[in-house]
């Protein structure tokens, strides 16, 4: 009897104890709830990603390249025709002598409504003036030693690849008359004279804010811009056989110059590599410089 009651208070304990365990060994694991990712962490969370900083700077080192090999490019096809084209390596020069030169401060390329404007000045039938609105924005100018006034400009709309702004040059002739050999219609030459030619100051005016040309437009004449005029009687005059005359005489005063620059120099080198004739000349400078005495005071 005393060992069933015994038992029977053991499993009582047990079974009390027994829910107390229970509780304290499981455990129920509840679900988190998801975190809310803000707009910048869902879509702007790659720019932490090494991958991207790798093809962002591939990208920004393939586009240098390829801006740099377009103005390298750019540059060797100008250099290139300066080389075969005379006349444009003239008008290269003079387009940089004028941005050197100028007297406005037009120093804007890209946006050149910035610069100086350029109007042109037509004189209606009843002689009335009219101004018209900027035809062209100023680079440069200068006046040449052959006399001609020289204007670098921006013509307005006037662009390459519809965004880099074209520099024209426009050329005013500064001489009353010009003279030009012809052949005429038996094969001999004839020397041409044109007499009375519109001057420059006639032409063009440098106001403060603005340069006024007295022309009825502005023509393209080859690689160069001209003024178009109207002579009293309604007359075009035409101003690009004075302007291609006055360069002619540029271009064969700076060939001749050229040839004898080039002539001398090899003068110079042959006389280096030709010991003999180094030597007579040195010998021939010796004696012009030895003095003869006189005989006033001989014979005595």
């Amino acid at each position: 009897m005393v060992g069933l009651k015994r038992g029977i208070g053991i499993i009582f304990i047990l079974l009390l104890i027994v829910p107390f365990i229970c509780a304290e060994t499981i455990v129920v694991q509840q679900e988190k709830p998801p975190e809310k990712q803000g707009f910048f962490a869902t879509y702007f969370g790659f720019l932490k990603s090494p991958i991207f900083w790798y093809i962002f700077v591939g990208a920004l080192l393939f586009i240098g390249l390829l801006v740099g090999l377009f103005f390298f490019i750019r540059w060797l096809l100008k250099y290139l025709k300066a080389r075969s084209d005379i006349f444009w390596k003239l008008r290269s020069e003079r387009i940089k002598l004028s941005k050197i030169q100028r007297r406005y401060p037009s120093k804007s390329w890209w946006k050149v409504h910035k610069n100086t404007p350029i109007r042109l000045v037509r004189k209606e039938d009843n002689g009335k003036l009219l101004i018209s609105h900027p035809v062209a924005y100023h680079r440069g100018d200068y006046i040449t030693h052959e006399g001609n006034v020289i204007i670098s400009m921006n013509l307005k709309d006037n662009k390459k690849y519809f965004f880099f702004p074209i520099t024209d040059l426009l050329v005013i002739p500064n001489k009353e008359k010009i003279s030009f050999q012809k052949k005429n219609e038996k094969g001999k030459i004839e020397i041409i004279e044109i007499n009375n030619l519109p001057q420059a100051k006639d032409i063009i005016q440098f106001n403060e804010n603005e340069i006024l040309i007295f022309a009825e437009s502005l023509s393209s004449v080859g690689m160069f811009i001209v003024p178009v005029l109207k002579a009293k009687d309604g007359k075009i005059i035409d101003l690009s056989l004075p302007v291609y005359q006055s360069l002619k005489e540029v271009i064969i005063g700076e060939y001749l110059y050229q040839q004898s620059d080039d002539f001398v120099k090899v003068a110079r080198k042959s006389i280096d590599l030709n010991p003999n004739l180094r030597f007579q000349m040195k010998a021939g400078d010796t004696n012009q410089n030895v003095e003869i005495p006189s005989n006033s005071g001989g014979n005595r």
